[in-house]
């Protein structure tokens, strides 16, 4: 989403007391008007007690460091905002629209995105959505895989951690000592948060977008279980305190960073047939080349090419379970019955993946 995307105003300053004075005017039924504003370091929520924001108007405002912590945030017009490292923890909000805004750096820890809470052509790309909870909130894929920094904040290193000695500076954060702890679990976080919004678009029919952040979560919890990162996340648990070990260690992360590495490769995860078909069409190639070396297919006089499609055939017969030669050497049976099992289950993958898709089409 580029910056075209957001309409350039004249934006009002506005201090803290001037929006308690605007509120304090309100009447019953009327809204406080901040359309336009610009508003720094103003405190909307209670770090403790719950906070009811209603009638609103933040259209076309920019907010920076602002604080919605604990905030019920209803009838709220955010459209074409910007939120600029907001506090938004524990916020509660529903029939809001941040239809066109932009949120950066913005916490949304445990915040609540409910019914009506509407982020049509938004970008939250840039924001920590960990704990979030997606209860009915319009949540386009857009909002996070074409923002200004496509994917999840905890995916880019740099980035996560800019935002945590960010919080640190406005005082929001947790102990800097543990900022090492954060960044060596956020593979894990990210993997989270996608599953989180996998269910949330699948709930809502969404099935494309289920499927596709299914995928994220799959291939950032193999890396989150890579031996590297495993032993990485481990030092850091350590160096905190015993308490903070968490599973899976380097053995059992091992074999499922070589599961999960594996069904990326072959499957997408499930998601990408053609990834099947391209391993069966490999796996066919790289036995008719061992058999064309050892001999087993043509005559010793037949000429290269013919000897080659020989190979091929044979090989593309013993994936396929149909071969008619009579083999009698023994480790030829086991290399065919090997490549015949191979076949049967990368054609019942291949099954499964198309049976994905179909259903997310």
């Amino acid at each position: 989403m580029g910056q075209g995307a957001f309409r350039v105003a004249v934006v009002t300053p506005v201090n803290a007391a001037e929006v308690a004075e605007r509120i304090a005017k309100r009447g019953p039924a009327e809204w406080v008007d901040l359309a336009g504003c610009e508003i720094s370091d103003v405190d909307f929520g209670h770090a403790h007690n719950a906070t009811a924001l209603e009638r609103f108007d933040l259209r076309g405002a920019t907010l920076i460091r602002c604080a919605f912590t604990n905030g019920y945030l209803r009838d709220v017009k955010c459209q074409e905002a910007q939120l600029i490292d907001c506090d938004l923890r524990y916020a509660d909000i529903e029939r809001t629209s941040f239809k066109r805004a932009r949120l950066t750096g913005c916490d949304l820890y445990r915040a609540r995105l409910g019914p009506s809470c509407i982020f049509e052509a938004a970008d939250i790309s840039d924001c920590s959505l960990n704990l979030a909870r997606f209860d009915g909130v319009v949540l386009p894929r857009s909002a996070i895989a074409d923002g200004q920094r496509p994917g999840l904040l905890q995916e880019r290193k740099a980035d996560f951690q800019k935002f945590h000695q960010r919080l640190t500076a406005l005082g929001r954060g947790d102990d800097p000592a543990r900022t090492p702890l954060h960044l060596s679990r956020r593979h894990r976080e990210s993997a989270d948060i996608y599953r989180a919004l996998s269910a949330h678009w699948a709930s809502n029919g969404a099935t494309r977008d289920a499927g596709w952040a299914y995928y994220q979560a799959r291939r950032l919890e193999t890396q989150a279980q890579r031996p590297d990162n495993v032993l990485h996340r481990r030092r850091c648990e350590r160096a905190q305190e015993p308490s903070e070990l968490t599973s899976p260690g380097i053995v059992l992360g091992t074999m499922r960073w070589f599961n999960g590495a594996l069904a990326g490769l072959v499957a997408g995860y499930g998601e990408s047939p053609l990834r099947v078909v391209a391993t069966t069409l490999a796996m066919v190639v790289v036995f008719a080349v061992a058999y064309l070396a050892l001999g087993v297919a043509g005559g010793p006089t037949d000429p290269l090419w013919l000897r080659a499609t020989d190979a091929l055939l044979f090989s593309t017969q013993a994936m396929t379970a149909s071969l008619d030669a009579d083999v009698t050497q023994r480790w030829l049976r086991w290399a065919a019955t090997l490549q015949t099992t191979a076949g049967i289950t990368l054609l019942g993958l291949l099954g499964f993946c198309l049976g994905n898709r179909l259903r997310n089409a």
